[in-house]
């Protein structure tokens, strides 16, 4: 994150999260907490503000636009993640800027550190009020401001190597003498020259590309490419691998975040807090995914376990616990990061072999389908929105076509009469709308309620009426709340939308 990146979104967003869950977590009426926020942002307001003034008289008009633009308002139908640089430094001025436009980089700067630094108090506060969640959210926004704040680093399993922030599993990787190679995955550093000219190293002995395209021709002597949380497993090329993987270490880095409170307690939230602790080694599970060369090989190994593979784009196949796809026409990028939000909520943590199979069965394909709208813009992860194909559909479904399953009969679905109803497009579509609803109505009040709602679902403790208890609403008046919810969208032209088909049912755990 440069002196010159252009920012897309701003702070006030990343504070969404923040914000919203003091309304969620907080009694109705403003506690000394929510007021400390409030006023501290305010004050954050008016020094950007006044830095912004300076800099119109110094003729920096961009950079001005810039400062005010820093601090804007929550986007209601989507969440932003920052994405956290990796270097270090990236809050100090480029000595090749003018002398003008590096004093404002460092007053600029100044604000931001000080900013964390209150975020953090915050945050503390809020673990000694019990408020972990709150407390997790007010963190990640203080390391936006900050990223190379030492305190929050640490908190969230990083920590300072040779000029970058890493993990403890890329530093053990480092100091074995790899390196990370955006083509090749994880090499020994002195691989790096010769598999950039073209060898490969299989077996003990160097040999050229093409003798390594031949001989990993099948999945049984296959690419291995492994990163901090997954093992991709390929036939069709090492690079095909990495990119797979790569793309999955997103996902796993924006679930994580987001999804903590599904796999971790209070308590272990409120160790995070104390600095004394040494920094947490992160998720242990490395997932295991299988990418055939082409669909032809995919259809042909899960056809017996499958019947209807050939509908499928891929799928999480929850006996084996693993994921299969194929590269090549018809890869689906949404459709990979539905079926790993399915690993990801399955194999971290606890959970039952078959979540949702007696009732609310809805919520494991909507979470799904709503982490599939993983993007990125600028300097932030994003999920959700109003444009994406899953809501379009939740529209036209509701508003166009007036098909909607009350909410409590909806919850009384299980895996096998949700996965065998003649409906199942109309009851994804469903499932993809409440989930939208659930992360976003009223500033997301009911975002903490769905994770715990997951949680429960995933370790079969859940019932028929559990989402009504977890939210403290009646189903009658949450019906009511999410028809208001899409008919107050903004008015979009309603069509008749083809969704993606449903990946088969036939399989355990699918």
């Amino acid at each position: 994150m440069g002196i010159g990146t252009n920012y897309k979104v701003y702070l006030w967003q990343v504070l969404g999260l923040a914000v919203t869950s003091f309304v969620v977590t907080a009694s109705v009426s403003a506690d000394e907490l929510t007021d400390a926020l409030r006023r501290q942002t305010e004050a954050y307001r008016g020094k950007l503000e006044s830095l912004a003034e300076w800099c119109e008289s110094q003729g920096l008009t961009e950079e001005a636009e810039r400062t005010r633009r820093w601090l804007h308002p929550v986007l209601e139908d989507r969440l932003l993640v920052p994405i956290l640089p990796r270097k270090m430094g990236t809050l100090e001025p480029s000595e090749e800027e003018s002398p003008a436009r590096q004093e404002w980089f460092r007053r600029w700067a100044a604000l931001r550190k000080e900013q964390a630094d209150a975020l953090f108090a915050l945050a503390r506060g809020a673990i000694r009020q019990g408020r972990a969640a709150l407390a997790l959210d007010l963190a990640m926004a203080a390391l936006h401001e900050n990223p190379d704040h030492e305190g929050l680093r640490r908190l969230f399993g990083f920590q300072a190597y040779s000029g970058y922030w890493r993990t403890p599993y890329e530093v053990r990787r480092l100091r074995a003498g790899d390196v990370w190679h955006d083509r090749f995955g994880w090499l020994p550093k002195s691989y790096v020259a010769r598999y950039e000219q073209g060898e490969r190293f299989y077996n003990n002995r160097w040999i050229s590309v093409e003798e390594d395209r031949k001989l990993r021709s099948t999945l049984q002597n296959g690419w291995v490419v492994e990163t901090e949380h997954y093992r991709v497993l390929t036939n069709h090329s090492l690079e095909e691998g990495v990119r797979l993987a790569e793309q999955f270490e997103r996902l796993n880095e924006v679930w994580s975040r987001l999804f903590i409170r599904f796999y971790t307690t209070d308590a272990q939230i409120r160790a995070l807090f104390d600095l004394r602790n040494r920094p947490p080694a992160g998720n242990p599970v490395q997932h295991r995914v299988v990418l055939f060369r082409n669909r032809e090989e995919y259809n042909a190994a899960l056809k017996s376990r499958y019947p209807q593979v050939e509908l499928s784009v891929g799928l999480y196949d929850g006996a084996s616990r693993c994921c299969y796809f194929f590269a090549g026409p018809g890869f689906d990028a949404s459709t990979a990061y539905h079926e790993a939000t399915h690993q990801l909520f399955q194999e971290v943590g606890r959970s039952v072999p078959n979540p949702g199979f007696r009732c609310n069965y809805w919520v494991i394909e909507g979470a799904a389908m709503y982490l599939e709208t993983l993007r990125q813009e600028g300097d932030f992860f994003v999920l959700g929105g109003i444009d994406t194909p899953r809501l379009l559909a939740a529209r036209v479904r509701f508003l166009q076509d007036r098909f909607y399953i009350p909410l409590e009969k909806f919850c009384n679905l299980g895996m096998e009469e949700f996965q065998t109803d003649s409906r199942i497009g109309a009851l994804y579509s469903q499932a993809a709308g409440l989930t939208q609803f659930f992360m976003h109505f009223d500033g997301g009040r009911y975002r903490d309620a769905l994770v715990n709602f997951l949680a429960a679902v995933y370790l079969g403790r859940d019932h028929a009426d559990s989402l009504s208890q977890l939210t403290g609403v009646r189903f009658s008046q949450l019906d009511e709340q999410y028809a208001a919810y899409m008919r107050s969208l903004p008015s979009l032209p309603l069509m008749r939308i083809e969704e993606p088909t449903p990946k088969p049912a036939s399989g355990p755990g699918n």
